[in-house]
């Protein structure tokens, strides 16, 4: 027995050793034609480029902790730029970035800039956020990975779409058995949503719900399969039915609010105003203080508007401030609104002032408080405030010396002087 064992023992130093062997014998391969690559631009060095990504791809996989690897990894995503594959180049890099965390970001950024060039501006963006940021602090690979995957969801692009869907099905066939797959399957879900393969989306989230019994994202599954029929698809009642099943089978959820602010805004797009009121007020008793419950508000004082309850949306509004005055951006936003419908549907002079007045206090610094001061001054002009106005357009020109207002502000200021 124990000779076996040995035996055993011996082949496995023996059969190690030779891969061992073939894994350098192929990496001084590569490494040679790598160094002998064509320097023409012609279709044939692009085929060619394209191809020796790809082997250096196999190579990885088979050695994933070899000590050249994230050296392949880059050499494979400099010839996938030479092949003009600006998608995979950039799963590549992200991949060499998160997986193997790379330091030295002055020589990979130009690289990765470059493969995300074709981006729309937000989506590349994103991408070069998520590429500049400390890689996510774990030893595990497969962990190192998703985090990758999770970059990958939230970009959009013909070029970067089929790369992208091909890392995720490599992940699952790599890991398995990993514990977070649950959570996988919803990214890859929303890859396909954000390319706008909305059936693809649906039964990724669907497979997300059937195929993990004891998944934590079931409602979220069936919340995002509501948000495709309602938003992308145009489907009320498949959307409808979708919300309702997580109302009912998964009540105290945290997507319950998310969905009932979600059943408002198709209430509110069908007309059906008294729904969307009573799930509008829903929404904000579930979901506290949340962006989602910022939205709900705004949402509400919409409905108000449309139902020419002008009183009621703004004060839904100062409502809104009040409760997320901890969040002064957000806050103004409330009060900027606020202070047109005092002005154009309400014609209240003195409640415009004073919505403005507030957004200023609360968010002295923001960008949009300079259009905010200088109107404001130009209010109280013409209600003959005219000491308050000189002193808003000296703060404005003193809290914004080279905004487009402060120009127009010396000029009022200047004609008020005299």
């Amino acid at each position: 027995m124990h000779k076996w064992i040995l035996t055993a023992f011996l082949l496995s130093l023996s059969f190690s050793s030779v891969w061992a062997t073939n894994a350098e014998e192929a990496l001084n391969f590569y490494k040679q034609q790598i160094s002998a690559f064509p320097t023409q631009n012609s279709r044939e060095n692009r085929l060619y480029a394209s191809a020796l990504a790809n082997a250096l791809d196999t190579w990885i996989q088979q050695n994933p902790q070899h000590a050249s690897a994230p050296e392949v990894r880059l050499w494979q995503a400099r010839l996938l730029l030479r092949a003009q594959e600006k998608g995979a180049a950039a799963v590549a890099l992200l991949q060499l970035r998160g997986r193997f965390a790379q330091p030295d970001l002055t020589s990979l950024t130009p690289l990765f800039e470059e493969a995300v060039e074709g981006l729309h501006k937000d989506y590349r963006q994103t991408a070069l956020q998520s590429f500049k940021a400390e890689p996510v602090a774990t030893q595990k690979p497969a962990e190192k990975e998703a985090h990758v995957l999770y970059t990958l969801s939230k970009l959009a692009g013909k070029e970067y779409y089929p790369a992208a869907a091909q890392a995720f099905e490599r992940f699952f066939s790599t890991y398995p058995n990993y514990t977070g797959n649950n959570e996988i399957e919803l990214w890859y879900g929303d890859l396909h949503r954000v390319n706008g393969n909305y059936l693809a989306a649906i039964t990724q989230y669907k497979k997300a719900d059937k195929l993990y019994p004891q998944s934590p994202y079931k409602a979220a599954s069936l919340r995002l399969i509501g948000d495709i029929y309602a938003d992308n698809l145009k489907n009320t009642e498949a959307a409808t039915q979708a919300y309702t099943t997580v109302l009912r089978l998964y009540p105290d959820s945290s997507e319950t609010g998310i969905v009932y602010k979600h059943m408002a805004i198709l209430d509110e797009n069908n007309k059906q105003y008294d729904s969307a009121l009573i799930n509008y007020d829903k929404a904000i008793e579930l979901l506290g203080t949340t962006p989602a419950a910022y939205e709900a508000y705004r949402g509400k004082a919409d409905v108000y508007v449309k139902t020419k309850n002008y009183t009621e949306a703004y004060q839904t509004l100062h409502k809104a401030a009040t409760v997320f005055q901890t969040n002064p951006g957000q806050a103004a936003q409330a009060l900027e609104e606020a202070a047109q419908i005092a002005r154009k549907k309400l014609q209240d002079e003195v409640k415009y002032t004073q919505s403005l007045e507030k957004a200023i206090a609360l968010a002295p610094h923001a960008t949009q408080t300079a259009e905010n001061m200088y109107v404001l001054a130009h209010a109280y002009e013409k209600q003959g405030k005219t000491a308050q106005a000189q002193e808003m357009y000296k703060r404005l020109i003193l809290n914004f010396p080279t905004h487009k207002q402060a120009a127009k502000a010396q000029n009022r200021l200047t004609g008020l002087s005299k």
